[in-house]
């Protein structure tokens, strides 16, 4: 039977070490409490990891001036002054800051088939065979090891796979009719709402629009009109048709970049920014045609603060009106 195994939360391991920080910086510290939080730390992996990120986030953002923290967190800490003012404050105002959690997963006896993040979140996930997935905010995907294949579903989202060679065992990523062939390399794949788009960092795979549903296999590749692609290569699936085109390194660094848990934009219109952004937050963001066109440019969080951080931008540094109707939707013009 396959279930979904859902991904350890990390809001709740981000409440717990944020607390255990403002615990262990607090000036009645004891014994007892460093004891208690090793015990905390090592119960989890996820909770040694969440500490570690959260850790050093803060100390990032403790060092930053006061002029940068103002304008990028004012909201929170507006928040965070209201709470309690020790345990409260760095409680919200690390959940504020913090960035993307790398989550692992070590498979078990019986390893989950089947994979997924919620909206802002990230994971990094072992395969039994030396490979790695990562996941994309929003991202699902399903594993089906044998001893013929390696075949993942990717029923959402984005995933970066770093697979292990192995020619005796194909690997393939299955995105809709999307079939993609690697051996051992490292590349990109984005199921988006009008086809797929695969990016290769390293090595060779080959991609192709295939009908059939079933297993994918080399025979059935050998059939249909199949794309190779090479390291820095992009190929955009719409349908059946396939557009190739070689990219420059660092438009291939901007591809993967939301890895290492940030997006970067250079001069690029402002309803393209949004579409990217609002993959990784809640909020529904409608852009008007006066800033539609409108070219912006930055480093943004892939989370929710990302998305808040650009929405502050737009109203106090480009003086665009930003209202809000409700909790969930954005109007930007």
């Amino acid at each position: 039977m396959s279930d979904i195994h859902r991904l350890p939360d990390v809001e709740t391991a981000m409440s717990e070490a944020s607390e255990w920080i403002a615990r262990l910086q607090a000036e009645d510290v004891r014994v007892e409490d460093r004891v208690r939080f090793e015990a905390w730390r090592t119960a989890h992996p996820r909770n040694g990891r969440a500490y570690a990120e959260l850790m050093g986030t803060w100390s990032r953002f403790t060092a930053a001036g006061r002029t940068v923290r103002a304008v990028s967190f004012g909201n929170a800490m507006q928040g965070a002054t209201r709470a309690r003012r020790r345990r409260g404050f760095l409680s919200m105002a690390a959940a504020a800051i913090v960035a993307v959690v790398a989550l692992g997963w070590w498979w078990q006896h019986q390893p989950p088939s089947s994979f997924e993040t919620g909206i802002g979140e990230h994971a990094s996930i072992a395969l039994p065979d030396g490979s790695r997935l990562e996941l994309n905010s929003n991202s699902a995907v399903r594993v089906d090891y044998s001893d013929a294949a390696r075949v993942i579903h990717l029923a959402r989202g984005e995933a970066f796979f770093t697979v292990a060679h192995a020619p005796e065992r194909p690997f393939w990523v299955v995105a809709d009719r999307t079939w993609v062939r690697a051996v051992g390399t490292a590349f990109n794949v984005y199921r988006r709402e009008d086809g797929v788009r695969v990016t290769v960092s390293e090595g060779r795979v080959k991609v192709a629009t295939v009908a059939s549903r079933g297993a994918p296999s080399d025979a059935v590749l050998e059939r249909v009109p199949a794309s190779l692609l090479g390291a820095g290569q992009q190929a955009e699936m719409q349908g059946t048709h396939a557009s190739v085109r070689a990219l420059p390194a660092p438009e291939v660094h901007r591809e993967v970049s939301w890895r290492s848990g940030t997006v970067y934009f250079e001069d690029r219109p402002l309803d393209e920014v949004i579409d990217e952004i609002s993959r990784y937050t809640p909020l529904r963001i409608e852009v008007g045609p006066r800033a539609r066109t409108m070219t912006v440019g930055g480093t943004f969080q892939t989370n929710p603060q990302g998305a808040e951080m650009l929405l502050a931008m737009l109203k106090e540094g480009l003086g665009l009106e930003v209202r809000r109707d409700g909790k969930q939707r954005v109007y930007v013009d």
